[in-house]
């Protein structure tokens, strides 16, 4: 019977894992640039096996008794690109191809696909709230909105003078790249300047499917629902036969 709590409790906690991963999915669906994710679980035993080193399914390891036990193995991250949106707004970029424009914030070195970028007081191309964007001189400052940027990423003003390029960087293992809650890459990996791949006056929308979050969000509260009543069940089995054996 406490096999069945182990069980019913793991499979809440998972899912209730799953449930943020979901939730911050929906809270980023306007976010241009961000990619969704995905948590994967797997069984105690598949889990246990692999962090020991394990890979011989076949052997005596004793872990039968928690081996219908499930748990969150890891979240991954669907850098698929989603769809442009025109905006019109010179400073709005997007990405064509893989890709990320480099941020220098306080904190240090981001990397992201959101190309909603501003001036800030001090005329520097920014992404608002985060910091400002990297150009291969450096930071970029602009006198004026009024620029054009081509497609490898150089930055003219109205007369045409060349004023820098924006930094585009790539990574060779995407699975190493380290994603904060907002979408942008915190590191893992050395990046490599690319061509740019730009398209100006565009925006990336994020590649979230409402319809699908909002589906996956509540077949995880009716799972999180369903264990919760089924382990009250439990409970109440439990207290039953401690009273009788206490009868006995």
């Amino acid at each position: 019977m406490l096999q069945g709590f182990y069980n019913l409790t793991s499979s809440m906690l998972t899912q209730g894992r799953n449930l943020d991963v979901v939730s911050n999915n929906i809270s980023n669906v306007s976010t241009p640039g961000y990619k969704k994710d995905t948590m994967t679980a797997t069984t105690f035993r598949e889990e246990m096996l692999s962090r020991t080193g394990n890979t011989d399914r076949s052997s005596v390891t004793n872990l039968n008794t928690t081996s219908m036990i499930v748990t969150a193995q890891e979240t991954i991250t669907d850098y698929s690109q989603g769809s442009f949106e025109e905006t019109g707004e010179p400073l709005n970029l997007a990405l064509s191809s893989s890709g990320f424009f480099e941020i220098q914030t306080q904190a240090g070195t981001i990397y992201t696909r959101n190309g909603a970028f501003i001036t800030d007081e001090e005329g520097y191309l920014s992404l608002p709230g985060v910091g400002r964007v990297m150009g291969l001189g450096g930071q970029i400052q602009l006198e004026t909105d009024d620029v054009r940027i081509d497609s490898a990423g150089g930055i003219y003003d109205a007369q045409g003078n060349f004023i820098d390029t924006v930094r585009v960087v790539d990574f060779a293992d995407y699975a190493q790249l380290v994603k904060n809650p907002d979408g942008h890459i915190a590191g893992g990996g050395q990046p490599v300047v690319k061509d740019g791949g730009i398209i100006q006056n565009t925006l990336e929308r994020s590649n979230v499917s409402m319809m699908k979050e909002m589906t996956a969000m509540m077949t995880s509260q009716r799972a999180i629902q369903s264990a919760s009543q089924i382990l009250k069940m439990y409970d109440q089995m439990m207290a039953k036969s401690t009273t009788e054996i206490g009868r006995v």
